[in-house]
């Protein structure tokens, strides 16, 4: 049965009213308090106190706090002025009592209700900020995306515009070439008949006149006369000459598998050769340990960060571990740096292409997938793969506009 404590202290000002209330040396592990703005009850097992005010106080500037064996009550007066007394007069009418009483519980569950429901407001108005930053970052994700494939359009269509405009200038060049080789033939045929036309004029005179005719210089004997050439390269014809280009692909080359002095670490010499770091990669890719050969060929990038094949295979990795935004990369940086578009390089563009658009297509971008297989084709128009690839890809892309 639970027991009353009445030998409280208290004091009061104009605004504050401060309760003592003893514990009696009970351990207050579970202080239960109730208060209204005009009741207040505090209860600690065995013990409980309970008190009707004289007036009104603001329950949500009240405080309770235990200290030094005592509850401390600090309750704020709703009209500042003196109270004198603690109690409400009428503390003794039980069923006025009661009234004040159940009114205090119905003002505690009003504003646990408000409570609970600015807690679910608060915890609503969370959700749709999580929301809008989920959606915020989606946005940024699908923007970057969309810069992304922009980016590869732009490239691609400015990479065939390129080799449109090499194809015409190369034609140009070997119309020239062939007006050229017409009209000097024309000039050599012009010169041997007039030769012709000249030593029949001659016989024809000396025959007539009876005449021994003028002893002059033989004529050279024509002929043909062998020239050696420093043998090329690229086996491109001379109307359609990429010296320039090619010479700087070479360049190029030899300047990519320089290794990169700017890199202050202590390696092996098998840590520094390229072909040995290929090799690896490439028996960890045939093993089908395919995060190792990508350790192998970023590495290899590190030191060697020039050249294409590296990019190109390390692509070939990402691709098989599903990381097909990597792949792109890849395939987009060895596509950069195989320029100037020359022979030597074309089956390692061709490549990238292939395997750029396969990985666009993985990600749903078809778009973008039929561009570089159409790159790829136009480079390698007789690859009848690659022209089936490319019509499945538009086939598919058509069916879905027509479903759209």
């Amino acid at each position: 049965m639970p027991v009353i404590i009445r030998d409280i202290n208290w004091e009061e000002t104009d605004t504050n009213l401060v309760l003592h209330i003893p514990m009696k040396g009970a351990k207050a592990t579970k202080l239960d308090v109730l208060s209204s703005d005009q009741y207040l009850k505090v209860s600690f097992s065995p013990y409980f106190y309970e008190v009707f005010l004289h007036d009104l106080i603001d329950d949500d500037k009240s405080r309770i706090i235990i200290q030094d064996g005592f509850v401390e009550a600090t309750l704020t007066k709703q009209y500042p002025r003196k109270w004198n007394q603690l109690s409400h007069s009428q503390s003794d009418d039980k069923e006025a009592m009661k009234i004040v009483r159940e009114d205090a519980l119905r003002q505690i569950a009003e504003k646990q209700k408000q409570r609970n429901e600015a807690n679910a407001s608060l915890l609503n108005t969370n959700k749709r900020e999580a929301v809008r930053e989920q959606m915020k970052l989606e946005e940024d994700e699908r923007n970057r995306i969309d810069t992304i494939k922009k980016t590869e359009r732009d490239k691609i269509s400015d990479e065939m515009k390129q080799f449109e405009d090499n194809q015409k200038i190369q034609r140009q060049v070997a119309i020239q070439n062939h007006v050229h080789e017409v009209q000097s033939q024309k000039k050599v045929d012009e010169i041997e008949k007039k030769k012709i036309i000249f030593e029949e004029n001659t016989s024809k005179e000396n025959s007539r006149i009876n005449v021994e005719p003028k002893i002059t210089a033989p004529l050279r004997e024509t002929g043909r006369i062998a020239v050696n050439f420093t043998s090329r390269v690229f086996p491109t014809p001379l109307r359609e000459s990429q010296t320039e280009m090619e010479d700087e692909w070479l360049r190029k080359q030899i300047d990519s598998r320089q290794y990169n002095t700017d890199l202050q670490l202590d390696l092996s010499e098998n840590e520094k050769d390229i072909d040995y770091l290929k090799t690896k990669a490439n028996q960890f890719f045939q093993q089908g340990n395919f995060q190792s050969a990508i350790g192998v060929y970023s590495h290899a990038i590190r030191i060697f960060p020039k050249v294409a094949i590296l990019y190109s295979n390390r692509g070939a990795c990402h691709f098989q571990v599903r990381n097909m935004m990597k792949c792109v990369e890849d395939c987009s940086r060895a596509l950069e740096l195989l320029d100037p578009p020359v022979l030597d390089n074309l089956p390692q563009r061709i490549k990238a292409h292939v395997r750029r658009g396969t990985a666009f297509c993985e990600l749903e971008l078809y778009a973008e997938g039929l561009l570089d297989y159409e790159a790829a084709l136009t480079l390698s128009p007789d690859d009848e793969k690659i022209r089936q690839d490319a019509q499945r890809i538009r086939n598919f892309l058509e069916k879905n506009q027509d479903f759209s």
